[in-house]
């Protein structure tokens, strides 16, 4: 989800040509998963360097190709941190697609 700063930077023309630079480069294909031999469709394009309040404005960082990468959510959850053992509240997991998941009854 978009940050605060970052919502008018994803909505312009320039992120929408750079993503789907990314996405076309890539196949439209997850390149952490086609790095493991697995072929999953990508569903977002990820900044490998994190996009900030200081950085935003800086093409090199917030639309440069070299900067972009290709991923499926779960992949994309991964580099996030948001799927880690452990990491979740108790009684909640995350299923293998990553979705946040109950374990009570």
């Amino acid at each position: 989800m978009a940050k605060n700063f970052s919502r008018s930077f994803y909505a312009s023309s320039d992120w929408e040509l750079a993503r789907d630079a990314a996405l076309t480069r890539d196949a439209h294909l997850c390149q952490h998963c086609l790095a493991q031999g697995e072929i999953t469709p990508a569903v977002m394009v990820h900044h490998i360097i994190e996009l900030t309040p200081v950085n935003i404005s800086d093409p090199s960082i917030a639309t440069d190709p070299s900067n972009l990468v290709s991923l499926c959510d779960r992949c994309h959850k991964k580099v996030h941190g948001w799927i880690r053992q452990g990491s979740t509240r108790q009684g909640l997991a995350f299923d293998s697609d990553g979705n946040l998941i109950s374990l009570g009854e």
